[in-house]
């Protein structure tokens, strides 16, 4: 048996959303990175298929906003209907006010994604990615660590050794299981069926709902999803004790909507809702990252959005560490900010959840009370929305705890520079960004930015808005700066008296 061998910087175990824009955003830095992943080439149907207006922010920062935004759709409005199809309740999933820069969720097709995700790769003439290649084992001897691996299709191992390794590989981790790693169960599993089609006729888009459906059917909850282009899936509820039902019988639950030989079945599959989280994400120079970390159920529709927001919060943090630019103990504010950020999500997922299930019919009865009090009382279905779509600001970690500000989102807004008009964040970059207010920066501070290799944009000199909603925000919190991470999460922001704290702050991690 023949071994090769790979020297890299970080190694990536798994090529899924999560490894593949970290591996974008590792390349970006100029890290040396190799990802190994154990299917060859993109699994052809959608595991997800909503992205909220943050994730489309993270993956803005990989450079490929203009490639994948083709391949989504406006994610439109949720319905709760009774079995009868009648609206119980109608929320349209947008936010105009969002500071991400885009205006709310949407349908995305998760193949195109990571086809391009992939060739984007190819950028970086650092990063190789190994396609075909089953892990067997993850050894760190405190210098370095080697994964090992063998090829699917062929009598040759394969030994990575790298400074950093970070496993995105799914909820069956064999690296989580290498490191031995536990998953803190926060609430039971509930089994579950998942049917993904494709409609024959794309006329036949009419014979169903143009949106996302919660179905209150009294055998089972339905979930439909009319996805983008010709997709369209359902979920369907089981029971605990229940067994895998026959294709005819599912095929039979699909005709209350609509005749199933109008569709293409592409899978059904059994799945568990199940809500885990790690009880720790780092083990000596081994990470975890996305469903390796934490999973959760589909409710909320953010287990790929929170497995993404773990790539852009740490891939920084590993270039800081590897250039000697900060401290190892950097590293250990990933586990701080996204761990209750995550737990924090499904939490909110599991609040949608328990209102929808219903296993008796007095909780039948209940729920469709509940939804028709919400769709009749808005200042009620506004505090169920906060409830259920939970983004809350990083409140630990690597943030300056003496302003207000930290942890927040920087706005992203529309620009312009030099006669041409761009996203803030195309012009940022992934990278640190001090914007100031004209006049509030002294030659010392610019001097300190420059040394710790953070861009400085002044506002009105630098860019201007098109809009004025940037200048309108920093007036609002009485900001004179605003120190932004790469992750487009605010360090600090304050006055230009509170810079000085910042500074210091700042120089306690990173140098």
């Amino acid at each position: 048996m023949s071994e090769g061998h790979v020297d890299c910087d970080v190694a990536i175990v798994g090529c899924g959303p999560t490894g593949v824009v970290l591996a974008n955003l590792l390349g970006g830095l100029g890290v040396r990175v190799a990802v190994l992943e154990r299917e060859r080439g993109v699994y052809a149907v959608p595991r997800a298929t909503h992205i909220d207006e943050e994730t489309l922010r993270n993956f803005q920062a990989t450079g490929l906003i203009d490639a994948l935004l083709p391949h989504t759709t406006p994610f439109g409005a949720i319905e709760m209907v009774d079995e009868n199809g009648r609206v119980l309740w109608r929320d349209q999933v947008e936010d105009p006010n969002t500071p991400h820069g885009y205006a709310g969720s949407c349908f995305f097709d998760q193949p195109a994604f990571e086809r391009i995700l992939r060739g984007g790769l190819a950028r970086y003439p650092d990063v190789r990615l190994h396609e075909g290649v089953d892990v067997v084992g993850v050894d760190d001897d405190g210098d370095r660590v080697t994964v090992r691996a063998k090829r699917s299709d062929a009598d040759e191992q394969l030994a990575v050794r790298a400074l950093w390794a970070v496993g995105c590989d799914g909820g069956r981790s064999a690296t989580r299981d290498a490191l031995g790693i536990e998953m803190e169960s926060v609430a039971p599993k509930r089994p579950w069926l998942i049917v993904d089609t494709l409609l024959k006729d794309a006329a036949d888009a009419a014979l169903l709902p143009a949106n996302f459906r919660y179905v209150f059917a009294r055998e089972r909850l339905t979930i439909y999803a009319h996805g983008i282009g010709s997709n369209r899936r359902w979920e369907f509820q089981l029971a605990d004790d229940e067994e895998m039902p026959s294709r005819e019988r599912v095929l039979g639950w699909i005709s209350a909507f609509v005749d199933p030989a109008r569709l293409e079945v592409l899978r059904i599959v059994p799945y568990a809702h199940t809500s885990l989280l790690a009880t720790t994400w780092r083990v000596g120079r081994v990470l975890v990252a996305g469903d390796a970390a934490h999973m959760m159920p589909p409710s909320a529709g953010q287990g790929m959005c929170s497995g993404v927001r773990d790539a852009v919060n740490l891939a920084w943090k590993l270039e800081r560490v590897l250039a000697g630019r900060a401290r190892v103990e950097l590293l250990d504010t990933y586990e701080r900010e996204r761990s209750p950020h995550v737990r924090e999500t499904l939490k909110g997922t599991l609040f949608i959840g328990k209102r929808l299930e219903a296993g008796t019919s007095f909780r039948r009865w209940r729920r469709r009370q509940e939804m028709r009090l919400l769709a009749a009382v808005p200042a009620l279905r506004d505090v169920a929305r906060r409830q259920g779509v939970r983004r809350p600001p990083l409140r630990d970690g690597f943030l300056d705890r003496g302003s207000s500000s930290a942890g927040l989102a920087l706005p992203q807004v529309d620009v312009r520079r030099s006669g041409e008009v761009h996203r803030f964040d195309d012009l940022l970059g992934y990278r640190f960004a001090l914007v100031v207010k004209p006049g509030a920066l002294s030659d010392g501070d610019a001097g300190w930015a420059a040394e710790r290799g953070i861009d400085v944009w002044r506002v009105g000199v630098d860019f201007d808005e098109t809009a004025g909603r940037f200048a309108g925000w920093m007036r609002e919190r009485g900001l004179d700066f605003a120190l932004a991470r790469p992750d487009r999460h605010l360090f600090a922001a304050g006055a230009a008296r509170d810079l000085a704290r910042a500074r210091a702050a700042f120089d306690r991690w990173l140098a």
